[in-house]
């Protein structure tokens, strides 16, 4: 029935009709979200920092290959430099640029950025497959690399519009495991120089491989007392040929500013660093040893010493700084799920993310350590650190799938290997393995839904936002995309990447948290929200904050990103989020408070379903507002009122009141034009103006808001 093979020859005719089938079975489980990523014309990705990286690779395809590391639009007006891994836009760049033949526009550039994921990441079980067929047999390569088509966070990283640099950190992990294991084995120089290569392009690429290259390390000191002399010395210098080549392929990156002229990444420049040390590691082995002449042992060391001389050991402590940031040890950090711990998340999802094999996984272990090998060792030690890193942060569960499926598989094989010798009447033992096996794979095969039809993963219903997003980019004043003149704030810091890529405005803050800049950005942002009015307005306008963005959110969250301290139950606490919400989003809400007085609705999205029945958002503009003055009776009372109707249909009293002073004058400022222009979607009615037996009605245009112009008022004389 099943034939458990002794390991194949490598010809290519032996092997064409399996692994033929693993890329489009991978392909089909990556784009089940399809008519939610291509719908009506559009293409949407699957959240936020696809977003980013697609605003990255359109700069990319104009300044081809230099990628711009300072962006002015986040952390606004400062702007702030990225030190996202410049090589994965560089490549996406590269792809659609040939793809359309150097005649990208805005929608391919989106369209094939959309399906990259998918299509590349589905090679991922290929690269599975010819691994385990230079071990093993064809039955269990093939389902080596079924499982890794099955796999969730396989699927989840890789899935069409999840246009993000992870997706790449699996491949490029298999890849260097494949060139590894045939440079192990082949003397070739070019199998030597390949595995350099893959690091190379894992390095500059994504921020997860420097823990595939701390791993190997780890699985070279622990194999090397595991083999005999001669294979020690053979590790040695296939080893010391990869290490060597990687640093040497890294310099120009870590010593020259032409691809980071904002400052060369931490994470990259610590990887090279912690490979030139692990280099001239093996280089000492290997001299004493007596593998290399001292003389080069010398030469090594003296570039060593001239390299320590040129290094920025600062960039170590920024590395470490930023990874306290990013990784959940704040508040920023661990509201963020990737950095949460899969435990959590109870015994179900645990299965669903990993199959039914996670249960099996000391078995695994058992098996992995009793078949003792070079390679057995590889996918334990990366099993065993992998797993548990995964299980401690989901984030790193992106590198889950190569050891995972590898160690599956071979399990798989010993587990038909003994149901073939103990149950071997009528097949028997190979179908009740078939039985497990599926029982195994049902949790994540459940969770597939091929029906998906969800647009953008998210918190908040996507498509209501982007009507908001769009509308502002149409109807916000153009601005000078290499110097903004002004920005946008909004509430929800998460929603920056997509601020910036649909209404192509700045914003203080945004989803990139990957240096303790852009984190503060953050929390400036949230500071200004949480200030009382009068001062939050006097921040906006140093920030050269234009608009505020802003939708009904958590305001003790945006406290404690604030880091400030919570206002106790029944103290008064006096915010411009709250005089927002109150004022504009609540139902029986009044525009009284005089710092509103500058800031005017000009947008208001749908409905959101629930009690009250908020605005999904809001769009305020800040304006200095047109000064009303006039002369009344000495130290009376004069009041203004007007009516706002919004989009929703929904009617909100502006009133404001001032005493005239010892002469009789007053001056009110007003935030809105009594006509409908393209500048607002928000309709109000004339204002009307009363002191005593005195009345008047005023109207006021988009120019004399916005310039702040002075309007006398004329009251009617009375009868």
């Amino acid at each position: 029935m099943i034939n458990i093979e002794e390991p194949q020859s490598n010809k290519f005719q032996s092997r064409l009709p399996f692994w033929l089938l693993l890329w489009p079975l991978a392909f089909i489980l990556r784009i089940t979200n399809f008519y939610g990523v291509f719908i009506d014309g559009k293409v949407f990705l699957s959240s936020t920092d696809p977003y980013y990286h697609l605003r990255r690779t359109l700069l990319t395809l104009n300044n081809f290959p230099y990628v711009p590391d300072f962006d002015p639009y986040l952390n606004f007006p400062i702007g702030a430099a990225t030190h996202w891994p410049f090589g994965f836009d560089i490549i996406m760049a590269a792809i659609v640029s040939c793809l359309t033949l150097g005649q990208a526009d805005k929608w391919w550039t989106e369209a094939i950025s959309a399906l990259l994921p998918a299509v590349m990441g589905s090679f991922l079980p290929i690269v599975v497959y010819f691994f385990l067929i230079k071990i093993t047999d064809k039955f269990t390569s093939l389902f080596g690399g079924i499982i890794t088509a099955l796999l969730p966070p396989a699927i989840f990283f890789s899935q069409i519009g999840n246009f993000d640099h992870h997706f790449l950190a699996a491949l490029f992990q298999g890849l260097f495991f494949l060139t590894y294991l045939q440079a192990s084995k082949e003397k070739k120089s070019f199998w030597k120089i390949l595995p350099s290569i893959i690091l190379l392009i894992g390095f500059t690429s994504t921020t997860e491989f420097p823990f595939v290259i701390a791993i190997h390390c780890i699985y070279l000191l622990i194999v090397y007392f595991t083999v005999t002399k001669e294979r020690q010395n053979q590790l040695i210098l296939i080893n010391l040929k990869i290490f060597v080549g990687v640093s040497v392929l890294l310099l120009p990156f870590i010593f020259t500013n032409y691809f980071e002229p904002s400052g060369v990444s931490p994470l990259l420049a610590s990887s090279w660093f912690g490979c030139l040390l692990f280099t001239l590691f093996l280089m000492a082995l290997a001299t004493i040893k007596k593998l290399t002449p001292i003389w080069l042992l010398a030469v090594a060391f003296f570039l060593g010493i001239i390299f320590f001389i040129s290094f920025d050991f600062s960039l170590i402590t920024k590395l470490l700084a930023e990874a306290n940031q990013s990784q959940g040890n704040n508040v920023l950090g661990s509201s963020i799920r990737e950095n949460h711990s899969m435990l959590s998340d109870g015994l179900s999802y645990l299965l669903y993310w990993h199959t039914g094999f996670l249960i099996l996984l000391p078995v695994m272990i058992i098996v992995l350590i009793t078949k003792r090998s070079e390679v057995n060792l590889l996918i334990l030690i990366s099993l065993i650190i992998i797993q548990t890193l995964a299980l401690a942060h989901m984030r790193l569960s992106v590198l889950l799938p190569i050891p995972f499926a590898l160690a599956s598989a071979l399990l798989l094989k010993e587990g038909f290997v003994l149901a073939k010798n103990h149950f071997s009447k009528n097949h028997l033992g190979e179908i009740l393995m078939i039985l497990l096996t599926f029982l195994l794979l049902l949790p994540s095969i459940l969770g597939i839904d091929f029906f998906s039809r969800v647009i953008v993963i998210g918190h908040k219903d996507f498509l209501l936002l982007y009507d908001s997003f769009t509308w502002l980019k149409q109807h916000s004043p153009e601005i000078n995309p290499k110097q903004p003149s002004y920005g946008v704030i909004a509430n929800e810091w998460d929603l920056g990447h997509w601020l910036v890529y649909f209404s192509e405005r700045p914003t203080i803050s945004s989803p990139l948290l990957h240096t303790p800049e852009l984190a503060k950005a953050v929390s400036d942002g949230a500071k200004i929200f949480v200030e009382a009015p009068a001062q939050a307005l006097n921040s906006l306008d140093k920030r050269k904050i234009k608009y505020i963005f802003f939708t009904p959110d958590d305001v003790i969250y945006l406290i404690e990103i604030a880091g400030i301290k919570a206002p106790k139950e029944g103290e008064n606490f006096d915010s411009l989020y709250g005089r927002l919400l109150a004022s504009y989003g609540f139902p029986q809400g009044t525009v009284t408070h005089p710092t509103l007085n500058r800031i005017r609705l000009v947008y208001e999205g749908k409905k959101l379903e629930g009690d009250p029945p908020l605005p999904s958002s809001m769009i305020f503009e800040i304006v200095k507002g047109a000064r009303l003055k006039g002369q009344v009776k000495p130290n009376s009372s004069v009041t203004i009122n007007a009516q706002i109707k919004t989009t929703n249909n929904r009617r909100i009293p502006y009133l404001s009141t001032v005493k005239a002073d010892e002469k009789g004058n007053f001056d009110f400022i007003v935030p809105y034009s009594t006509n409908l222009d393209d500048t607002t979607t928000t309709f109000v009615s004339l204002y009307v103006i009363k002191s005593d037996d005195l009345l008047a009605s005023i109207k006021v245009t988009t120019e004399q808001v916005r310039n702040g112009d002075e309007i006398l008022v004329n009251f009617l004389v009375p009868q």
